[in-house]
């Protein structure tokens, strides 16, 4: 217990800037809360766990952003920042049966080895997962690259085995679509995979000749700062894009700039209260540039940065520091100033850390302000949950029938939810209740009521779900509505 108390006022001295006679008070206060907790809590607590649970109290009380993540946690932040991980690629849920999967993810293990959105996982390696919460079966699919994992799975009355190797599963946060003369294009977080996949889809507006853009950066919770940047870098003309502020000498301020000499772009930006972060960064660029507007609702105000710094275990960090004669806590410092690479044992976790704060374009700190949109509108409402700009138009003209599979069956169960015609959930498969929900719109719109989705059916969706938009997407409608002027 001496030696984890130890280790934690020596940490705690290289992040405040106290004399060494202040900082060595502090220490053996620290100490003896430590020594405190660890006697009194009701739990018993290893010298490792009471270092862990000391650490999370330190950084998360500095803001609603900084904290302590051991390696289980780290290693999922990092999943959601980097937008990938190794496994088969699906989404789960418990279910009565066992797990439902909810949606399969594009060119990934499981679609390629045939998985279906809906079906049924009744076994992981012959494991039942009867009464499971999918929290707990999800580590047992994942699993490293090149290795297999079996499931039995359940699709309507047929039962059936997939043995599955393992994969990289990169998901793409960006959707887009060309709508009469101009290119929607949402962009859902700032992850490492964004800036290439808008990059693909610019690649493609760019070919029609469009230069209308409705940028729908809506609950966009942010990212990564570089992904941000590099998005704005395709917009907006030469000059400033952000500028990162930081307090530490040990970070360099910098300066992101755009390179373009003439951005043709007319842009409208839907954004709302839940528009945070590199997002925000985004939208400053593009409103401070004169090349787009703001639409909708004054965004969250997350103006500064964070920095995550991987720490050492107790017994790496006395290694080290007796080896080396310094006090580093940090593997990136160990790293620089004297080449030590770390072992995955002797890792504790990670500290993240605001670090500095962002100005926008014209020197604007948004930190708790939030940008105000050129045009306030008010928000959408998801009609029975469904978000309505992720639902895209039929396309098919083969009639689909009973057991089709397939994206338009799939966007036509959400059309009839968002309507209120279908009760269960969309999963790509007509069966008899989607059958039966066809059914019952073919009858309101007077049309042959056969439960199949043929042309005259599809184009009767479409037109329901551009009418589901313009009564439910206030702020969609402006932003169309505003580019069409010109």
């Amino acid at each position: 217990m001496k030696k984890a108390a130890a280790i934690l006022v020596l940490c705690i001295m290289l992040i405040v800037p106290f004399t060494a006679a202040m900082a060595m008070d502090y220490g053996d206060y620290l100490n003896s809360a430590v020594e405190f907790m660890q006697d009194m809590y009701y739990l018993d607590m290893d010298n490792e766990e009471a270092l862990k649970a000391a650490l999370r109290g330190i950084f998360s009380g500095l803001d609603p952003y900084s904290g302590f993540y051991n390696n289980e946690e780290t290693q999922k932040l990092n999943e959601s920042l980097e937008g990938s991980f190794t496994g088969i690629g699906v989404a789960i849920e418990k279910c009565p049966e066992g797990i439902r999967i909810v949606r399969v993810y594009a060119d990934s293990p499981a679609e390629r080895a045939g998985l279906w959105d809906g079906d049924i996982i009744l076994a992981v390696d012959g494991v039942s997962t009867l009464g499971k919460e999918a929290d707990a079966v999800a580590p047992e699919i994942r699993g490293p690259e090149g290795t297999t994992v079996t499931l039995t799975i359940q699709r309507l009355s047929d039962k059936m085995e997939f043995t599955i190797e393992r994969g990289l599963v990169v998901i793409n946060p960006v959707v887009w679509r060309i709508e009469g003369d101009v290119a929607y294009i949402r962009i859902e977080s700032l992850n490492s995979n964004t800036a290439y996949k808008f990059g693909k889809a610019m690649d493609e507006v760019e070919q029609t000749g469009i230069t209308k853009i409705l940028l729908d950066i809506r609950s966009n919770p942010g990212g990564y700062v570089n992904e941000a940047v590099d998005v704005a870098k395709r917009l907006v003309p030469k000059g400033l894009i952000t500028r990162l502020d930081f307090k530490s000498e040990r970070l360099s301020d910098y300066d992101f700039y755009s390179d373009l000499d003439n951005s043709p772009y007319l842009i409208a930006v839907l954004v709302n209260e839940d528009t945070a972060s590199a997002a925000e960064i985004l939208a400053g660029a593009i409103q401070d540039s004169g090349k787009g507007i703001l639409v909708g609702q004054k965004t969250f105000g997350k103006g500064v940065v964070q920095n995550m710094f991987t720490v050492l275990t107790p017994e790496a960090y006395a290694k080290y520091s007796q080896r080396h004669g310094v006090r580093f806590i940090t593997e990136l410092e160990w790293l620089i100033y004297h080449g030590v690479f770390l072992s995955p044992d002797e890792v504790l976790g990670s500290i993240r850390i605001t670090t500095g704060h962002y100005l926008t374009r014209n020197g604007r700190q948004i930190h708790g302000d939030g940008l105000s949109p050129d045009v306030e509108v008010i928000n959408r409402t998801l009609p029975n949950g469904i978000d309505l700009m992720l639902i895209s138009r039929l396309t098919n003209d083969r009639t689909l029938v009973l057991d089709d599979y397939g994206n338009d069956v799939y966007h036509a169960e959400r059309i009839l939810k968002a309507a209120g015609y279908f009760e269960g959930v969309p999963d790509k498969r007509l069966d008899e209740e989607t059958r039966d929900a066809v059914k019952k719109f073919q009858s309101s719109v007077n049309i042959r009521v056969t439960g199949n989705i043929d042309p005259v059916t599809r184009d009767k969706l479409n037109e329901l779900l551009d009418t589901l938009r313009t009564q439910n997407d206030p702020q969609y409608v402006k932003g169309m509505e505003i580019l069409r002027m010109f």
